[in-house]
């Protein structure tokens, strides 16, 4: 299986655990909302506050197979790397 490329992601669900995110002439915000797992309830963003990547960075962030993920911004890439395991939020 390929792993997917996105240039734009707003509200994505994703399919690995990882994203690696790639930015060039601009920064960008980064936050994943963690969807219901089973019968349970909808956790909300994993994270207090959304991640910001500088510009002309290389930077590799937990997002949670089946999640929907959102970076605000332009001029990036993210890639899914590593495997979808069924953990859909995680603590940080």
């Amino acid at each position: 299986m390929a792993a997917n490329v996105y240039t734009s992601l707003a509200n994505a669900t994703v399919y690995t655990d990882k994203l690696q995110i790639t930015t060039t002439t601009s920064a960008v915000t980064y936050q994943a909302y963690a969807t219901a797992l089973g019968s349970a309830a909808a956790v909300g963003n994993i994270y207090s506050n959304p991640i910001n990547i500088p510009a002309n960075t290389v930077f590799e962030v937990y997002a949670g197979a089946g999640n929907k993920v959102t970076v605000a911004g332009s001029d990036f890439t993210a890639l899914e790397i590593g495997t979808a395991s069924s953990a859909q939020e995680s603590v940080f």
